[in-house]
């Protein structure tokens, strides 16, 4: 089977999703108009929708081994590292923006594309170096006592029903 044009049209969903309203945006940002109730509505109501059937079609997809090169990419070992790391980096990017925003000595706008882009990219490797020390020095610790924990467990279970019978 050619999962070629499955993955054209899940691709193309999913760009409609994401572009769906730039023409409405555009109009609203130079307040030459404002956006039709028909084309927001339509497309809250359906927007999810279609993303999220989208997705699920790709991912089958790779779990049918038709995901070509992009199987291969999400494959990749690397992500294992910042997979482990994300959930840090959620609890912890908040207060950092929190405590960033509270230093600064002038007001953040976003037409300096420049500067957003430095403090943004700033925050994600604040927030990432971060979660990887509490992850250093927090969770892999409480998963190695765990682990133990756990195995000392199933061997006192073992010992304990050898000596049941």
């Amino acid at each position: 089977m050619c999962a070629t044009p499955i993955w054209a049209v899940t691709a193309a969903v999913q760009y409609g999703v994401v572009f769906g309203l730039y023409d409405d945006v555009q109009g609203v940002m130079e307040h030459q108009k404002s956006a039709s109730e028909i084309d927001s509505v339509s497309y809250q109501s359906l927007a999810k929708i279609a993303w999220s059937l989208s997705l699920t079609v790709q991912i089958l997809l790779c779990q049918c081994g038709l995901g070509g090169f992009i199987n291969s990419l999400l494959s990749w070992s690397g992500w294992q590292i910042l997979s482990r790391l994300t959930y840090s980096v959620f609890l912890l990017h908040i207060g950092l923006i929190t405590v960033l925003a509270g230093q600064m000595r002038h007001p953040l706008s976003l037409n300096p594309d420049f500067e957003f882009g430095v403090l943004y990219l700033g925050i994600l490797a604040i927030s990432y170096l971060s979660a990887a020390v509490l992850y250093l020095t927090v969770e892999q610790p409480v998963a190695n006592i765990e682990g133990l924990t756990y195995r000392k467990i199933d061997k006192l279970i073992t010992v304990l029903s050898l000596t049941d019978n």
